[in-house]
């Protein structure tokens, strides 16, 4: 997945800025903050940049002149890519534009399909520059709850750490009843609703403070509170900083994502790379994923390549079988993990990640082999070599 692209918005208050405000706030893939220009006391800051971001969009009105004086030094452009919007055929504005370093040149009232579409290159310039590579988003969600989306998430991410060795991270956005600190035996802490909070000033070095590491390697950002979160209280704005800093820090990100259809579990989900449903074996499991992923691929576009059915507890000898779930769900990829009542129950009641706790079991066999059918060859774990193929290794070194 691309980076969002971090927009800093600057202007003095007035319709041109309120106007390109909402256009660019419509978009999920920009993560705008807004500035504006209030007399002179911001003076030269885009000489001076000290926001995070990965472009200027300037707005400028007919007081134009002190708008560029208060932003720039003189002889100082904008030290990030810059695109100006302003009134139209003012020549001396154009010029003055490219001198402080202006990219694209756009007239009010200016449209989305010319301002987005420059905001697009600079996205996929800023991807380019970063490598062409981001962070890695897996989601669980259960499609009816008590279908094992936690626990799924919890031992998918630990073996993505522990056994593959990415830089991992595990976020619980059960945000009123987090419990993946228990799978782990670690105290619960408000490092998500915190770091949300913060999430303006948050840096890769200060995310520290918002997580704890299990010995395996695995981060996890918990969300338990000791007061009530309401949903409605998380923004989707917020998710999507938060994740634009979690993408500089780690190569994995595992969610937990609460049943629940909102607007900020919408931006989590139109991040994810993939998006793994976890049902059971009932007619009632089978009628809530039918439902749920007609509304992922419809309403949200989720193409049916990032959905993942994952039918947890499976038996073959229950009454709604494997072929049931393909009839109904024509072109989704179905995965199976066997049932095992009793290493679960022991595994979240000590504490302990399954790979740990019984790594030759069938479901641990199941979850290694889910974790590695979803991960590329050049990052799987390298397999030591045995018997005479080693050998002859070693000799000819």
């Amino acid at each position: 997945m691309r980076h969002p692209l971090r927009i800093l918005l600057v202007g003095r208050p007035g319709v041109p800025l309120s106007e390109v405000e909402h256009l660019l706030a419509d978009h999920r893939q920009i993560l705008m903050t807004l500035k504006p220009v209030v007399g002179n006391g911001q003076a030269h800051f885009l000489s001076d940049l000290q926001e995070r971001c990965d472009a200027i969009v300037l707005v400028l009105d007919r007081d134009w002149r002190a708008t560029l004086e208060v932003c720039f030094r003189r002889d100082a452009p904008a030290t990030k890519p810059l695109l100006v919007v302003g009134p139209p055929e003012d020549m001396e504005l154009m010029r003055m534009a490219m001198r402080v370093g202006g990219r694209d040149f756009f007239p009010l009232p200016v449209g989305a399909n010319d301002l987005v579409p420059a905001l697009d290159r600079l996205a996929k310039e800023e991807h380019e520059r970063h490598g062409g590579l981001s962070a890695r988003v897996t989601t669980f969600m259960n499609a009816k709850g008590g279908s094992g989306a936690s626990f799924c998430a919890a031992n998918f991410a630990h073996i993505l750490a522990a056994r593959h060795r990415r830089r991992s991270v595990l976020l619980d956005f059960e945000l009123q009843f987090g419990s993946l600190c228990t799978y782990f035996n670690l105290q619960s802490r408000n490092g998500l609703i915190r770091a949300l909070e913060l999430v303006d000033s948050l840096d890769v070095t200060a995310l520290q403070g918002y997580t704890q590491q299990h010995p395996s390697g695995l981060y996890l950002m918990a969300a338990a509170a000791e007061g009530l979160v309401l949903p409605e209280d998380v923004h989707e704005e917020r998710v999507a900083k938060l994740f634009a800093v979690l993408d500089e820090a780690y190569e994995e990100l595992v969610i937990d994502l609460p049943r629940r259809l909102d607007r900020a579990n919408a931006a989590v989900l139109d991040r994810s790379d993939l998006v793994i449903l976890t049902v059971q074996q009932t007619v009632a499991h089978l009628q809530d994923i039918k439902r749920l992923s007609t509304f992922l691929t419809g309403d949200l576009g989720i193409p049916l390549d990032r959905l993942i059915v994952v039918v947890n507890r499976y038996q073959r000898r229950a009454e709604v079988t494997l072929s049931d779930f393909g009839d109904a769900l024509t072109g989704l990829r179905i995965e199976t993990l066997p049932n095992d009542y009793q290493g679960v129950s022991q595994s979240i009641n000590l504490g302990i990640p399954l790979l740990d706790q019984a790594p030759r079991s069938p479901l641990s066999r199941a979850l290694l082999g889910l974790v590695e059918s979803l991960v590329s060859p050049r990052e799987r774990p390298i397999q030591p070599q045995r018997g005479p193929v080693a050998w002859l290794s070693r000799a000819r070194h």
